[in-house]
């Protein structure tokens, strides 16, 4: 090795302790030793704080669904739709109105209960009072709805049933198969309490006295002109 050499490593040695000397006299006190500049330190900083951030707004988030579900249940509001239920007897309408009901009563926190019983009000207020209904068609009403179920029995097709269990709800329904049984009676339908007669001059003595015996003979006065009717035919043709 040259004399030249050997003088200019000492003198490099010498340069980069300076250096490094002179850098950590320039170095903060409160820079952490893992950090180069404080610029790196702040950087590392803003991101640990903005992923705390994160997390804190989403555990926020968090307990904030979890209070206001914890508070829907106290209060009975189901967390879906599917939640709300119809009450008995009620039955379910088409799908979208069923939808739609049902949405509005989530939208609105209307609970399971609250739902069930609006629902109940409405519901009842379509149908008719049969305590009353039974009442306005008076004294004989069971023999009445009795005949005309039986008449029904006999001459409605049972896939037409359903309408006509509408019909019987009320009084008028019922006022109106006595009417049709009337009007169809001389027309080979089956009479509501026996075989079917192609008209009122086939009926026999015994067959008009089994219809007077009928307890709506002396209280329903249609079917009372109806029996005097088979009378005074009967005794037109000489029987």
């Amino acid at each position: 090795m040259s004399e030249e050499a050997a003088t200019s490593e000492p003198i490099e040695a010498v340069a980069s302790e300076e250096a490094v000397q002179a850098e950590a006299s320039d170095r903060p006190d409160w820079l952490l030793e893992k950090f180069k500049s404080p610029e790196d330190q702040a950087r590392a900083y803003n991101d640990l704080y903005g992923a705390y951030s994160r997390k804190t707004d989403k555990l926020r988030e968090e307990i904030k669904a979890e209070t206001e579900t914890a508070d829907l249940a106290d209060k009975g509001i189901p967390d879906t739709i599917d939640g709300y239920e119809y009450p008995d007897g009620f039955d379910a309408p088409v799908e979208s109105v069923d939808s739609a009901l049902k949405t509005w009563a989530k939208n609105n926190n209307i609970s399971k209960d609250a739902f069930n019983e609006l629902i109940g009000d409405v519901y009842s207020q379509t149908k008719p009072n049969l305590e009353v209904e039974f009442k306005n068609l008076g004294d004989n009403a069971k023999d009445r709805i009795g005949s005309v179920n039986n008449w029904i029995t006999k001459n409605i097709d049972e896939s037409q049933h359903d309408q006509v269990h509408n019909l019987m709800g009320s009084a008028k329904g019922v006022e109106f198969f006595e009417s049709i049984m009337e009007l169809t009676g001389s027309r080979g339908f089956a009479p509501e309490g026996g075989e079917t007669r192609s008209s009122t001059s086939q009926m026999t003595r015994e067959d008009i006295r089994e219809a007077q015996a009928d307890p709506r003979f002396g209280e329903d006065p249609a079917y009372t002109q109806k029996v005097r009717d088979m009378w005074g035919n009967f005794a037109t043709q000489g029987g």
